[in-house]
């Protein structure tokens, strides 16, 4: 039952943080793309200055208060995402304790599952937002491009312009050997009288060395790489990020649990 309820809490958080960050991702897109139509801002800088000359008696644009407001919605929406991420942080974190109210098996079935449903949401939810702008006289910071992408979405975009090695590795140890072992510890725990599952745990264990921090800094980097590089670029790490670092850190966990539940069988 405490397994259930972990697993479930888990489950929620981790949505919550991939909504929240979608929301986010759509504030951010709708607040950086008002400020890319070049004939709006011109509009808006030339509307602003014949209110200040004429001392108001030529209103203002209310397209410039529907930015503001787009900006407000943005902070809101980012407020959000931080606040949702520190719960599934924290809940993350208080998996650990129940290692003193249940059974071993149990335990690291519980983050064994916790560390499956992180991976899933870590693939499709954005890591990383990446905007390139330009400060152009009399207009002011000009928006050229927006972007928010996901380890997924990277794959994607890397594939499609012709990056196929890189965007094949990335695939294969940032989302096809994490997946393929994530579940093969999860069978071994259902399954683990079998004594293949020793052989199972070891293949995997020298696998991820690879598949996990080393090649998740070098999928960040790539992401970087991707958008093309400038000197007037902003970029901010999404929740995305934080929830696929949880499941690095739940796997590794699940790994050690898996070792100790079949030295025990074996001994036994």
């Amino acid at each position: 039952m405490i397994s259930v309820v972990a697993i479930a809490l888990i489950s929620f958080f981790t949505y919550k943080s991939y909504q929240s960050a979608k929301v986010l991702e759509l504030a951010n897109k709708n607040y950086y793309e008002a400020q890319t139509d070049i004939g709006d801002i011109v509009k808006r800088r030339f509307s602003s200055v014949l209110s200040s000359l004429t001392m108001g008696m030529v209103k203002e644009d209310k397209k410039k208060v529907d930015l503001n407001k787009l900006k407000a919605d943005m902070i809101v929406a980012k407020d959000s995402a931080n606040k949702e991420i520190k719960y599934l942080a924290i809940v993350s974190a208080s998996l650990l304790l129940l290692y003193f109210t249940l059974s071993l098996n149990s335990w690291t079935f519980t983050i064994a599952i916790s560390s499956l449903i992180t991976l899933i949401f870590g693939l499709i939810t954005p890591i990383l937002m990446i905007v390139i702008h330009k400060n152009v006289n009399y207009l002011g910071d000009i928006v050229l491009s927006f972007e928010s992408k996901t380890i997924v979405g990277t794959i994607s975009h890397l594939y499609h312009n012709g990056n196929f090695p890189v965007a094949f590795a990335i695939l294969i140890f940032s989302v096809i050997v994490p997946l393929l072992k994530t579940l093969s510890m999860i069978t071994i725990l259902i399954f683990k009288e079998l004594h293949i599952a020793q052989k199972i745990v070891t293949l995997f264990k020298h696998l991820g060395k690879w598949s996990m921090l080393d090649v998740f800094v070098v999928s960040l980097l790539l992401v970087y790489l991707s958008a093309g590089s400038s000197e007037n670029s902003y970029s901010q790490i999404e929740n995305g990020t934080y929830i696929f670092m949880i499941y690095v850190i739940l796997s590794i966990i699940t790994s050690i649990g898996v070792n100790k539940v079949l030295a025990m069988q074996y001994k036994a």
